[in-house]
């Protein structure tokens, strides 16, 4: 079986994750500041999972009256709890749109900017793209106005160089399962240098109103833990860069040869390296459901249709009715892997042109 949908979970993980010993979360938060270039690994806190991590961020830190700007590139349950911030508390939210390639309209969020606007909230890779957000961009826009930025890592974290304090991120949420090649059931948040405070005042009324939410703050397993630093400590053994460039040349390779069949549409920007590994096409005469169908029953690739929860994203590409297919690699594909891809796509579209594999 060929696994290409890494931007859901990495299948296969470090040979260490899984008979990992048991690790404390002091040990845990070691690794997570080194990943990120923390200075301090006490601004980390650990929760079960991303999606968690950035509902408790959100909810802590955005309150009555107050106005965030939410980009197109972030997750449905992310603009989900927005809308129930507007409803439930009068939190305002304006859009930060994007291009036909997916980009970000940066010139916009200025504009954007109301007198009680707290937070730039954008997602720091997108699910459907594989665009990464210009950070330092947006970042030098909110030091400007004194706005926090608020970003979900999910996509980012272990898939690419993050270095926190000079990105100027306040708030990172991460998952662990997905590029950091750990277990299920370890997210987190890092908070920048001097907001740990504001974050435990902002959850007192949080959890008064969603005792539920306290789940989320439970220690986590220790063998989850142990396994969580056995993928992180792969990651260092390999070097970040090592492990970001390996998938990123074989999503090149298979965007490449995709880009040059007529009956292809090859969704977001390519014209940059500051991408992940991930690519979304649309074939004439197919459905997103059939492409991956025929790649998983007839060649054993699993590669995933839909909306892939980034339904703001389809809408701006024009692909919000039938959605895309998306193709995700990690750092344990190889290029055969890509070439068999590729073959299948052509053996759908009944192409004979052994140039496409070469």
């Amino acid at each position: 079986m060929v696994f290409l949908n890494n931007a859901a979970k990495t299948l296969q993980k470090p040979e260490g994750v899984k008979n990992a010993a048991p690790a404390t979360e002091a040990q845990a938060k070691a690794l997570t500041a080194k990943l990120f270039c923390m200075k301090n690994p006490e601004n980390v806190i650990f929760t079960h999972s991303g999606s968690q991590a950035v509902e408790l961020a959100l909810r802590a830190f955005i309150k009555k009256g107050d106005h965030i700007i939410l980009s197109v590139m972030d997750v449905d349950a992310t603009w989900d709890l927005a809308e129930e911030l507007a409803a439930v508390h009068g939190v305002e939210f304006s859009t930060l749109g994007a291009n036909v390639y997916g980009v970000l309209n940066y010139d916009e969020i200025e504009g954007l900017i109301r007198p009680n606007t707290r937070a730039i909230v954008c997602a720091h890779g997108c699910s459907v793209t594989g665009n990464i957000a210009d950070m330092d961009r947006l970042t030098t826009i909110a030091r400007r106005h004194k706005l926090l930025v608020i970003s979900d890592g999910c996509q980012t974290a272990g898939a690419t160089e993050v270095r926190l304090e000079d990105l100027g991120i306040d708030v990172y949420c991460f998952t662990g399962y997905k590029k950091m090649m750990g277990p299920k059931g370890v997210g987190g948040i890092c908070l920048k240098e001097g907001l740990m405070e504001q974050f435990k005042e902002g959850l007192v009324p949080v959890l008064e109103e969603k005792p539920e939410l306290a789940e989320a703050l439970k220690p986590v397993d220790p063998v989850k833990l142990g396994g969580y630093c056995a993928g992180l400590e792969y990651i260092f053994e390999k070097g970040i860069y090592g492990i970001s460039m390996l998938p990123h040349r074989l999503a090149k390779r298979f965007f490449e040869a995709t880009k040059s069949m007529d009956a292809v549409e090859v969704y977001g920007d390519f014209g940059t390296n500051t991408k992940i590994a991930t690519v979304s096409i649309r074939v004439d005469g197919f459905t997103p459901e059939q492409v991956s169908e025929h790649m998983l029953k007839n060649f054993g690739i699993v590669c995933k249709a839909g909306l892939h929860g980034a339904s703001r994203m389809h809408e701006v590409l024009g692909t919000a009715e039938q959605g895309l297919t998306r193709f995700s690699f990690g750092y344990f594909n190889d290029r055969m892997e890509v070439n068999d891809t590729i073959w299948a796509l052509m053996d759908l579209l009944g192409l004979d042109d052994l140039y496409l594999l070469a």
